[in-house]
């Protein structure tokens, strides 16, 4: 059966793809958000049961690290999510993602305060402790290698 060529219909032809495990949609090289937000929320699940496990340490604060790197890459054209503020990224994670243990707006405000820099290179005003910078930079990383997978699944 062929249908006309109209945006409904590509759109159709795209879920279709999906449903059959083909490939996902892409928007300027980078998944769509119903596929980030799907990994975002896999990760992020996968870090809190690692943390509970005692092989991450994951304070409440430590999403914001997250915020400020998908930011910083959204400027560069790299990732698609761009938060224009704590309170909505918390919104995104609370809300929307439905996880639990994030920290206040208030807390995650304060922190992102302490960051200067461009990934992998940040500074933190609050610590001078090189450990300590590199585990904020390093839950970062840990996100970034199991959405990397996250996103591999859904790709099928």
């Amino acid at each position: 059966m062929e249908l006309p060529d109209n945006e409904g219909n590509r759109i159709l032809a795209e879920a279709l793809k999906m449903i059959a495990g083909a490939t996902f949609p892409m928007y300027n090289g980078t998944p769509q958000l119903p596929v980030v937000d799907s990994a975002v929320k896999n990760a992020i699940l996968q870090m809190q049961s690692e943390a509970k496990e005692k092989k991450l340490k994951l304070n409440r604060y430590d999403y914001v690290w997250l915020m400020i790197y998908f930011n910083e890459k959204h400027d560069e054209k790299k990732f698609p999510l761009f938060f224009y503020s704590v309170q909505s990224f918390r919104d995104y994670l609370v809300k929307e993602l439905q996880i639990s243990g994030i920290g206040s707006v208030s807390l995650m405000s304060q922190y992102s305060n302490y960051q200067f820099g461009h990934f992998p290179e940040w500074t933190f005003s609050d610590t001078e402790d090189s450990r300590e910078r590199l585990r904020r930079v390093n839950i970062v990383n840990r996100f970034l290698s199991v959405f990397v997978k996250n996103i591999g699944k859904v790709r099928g």
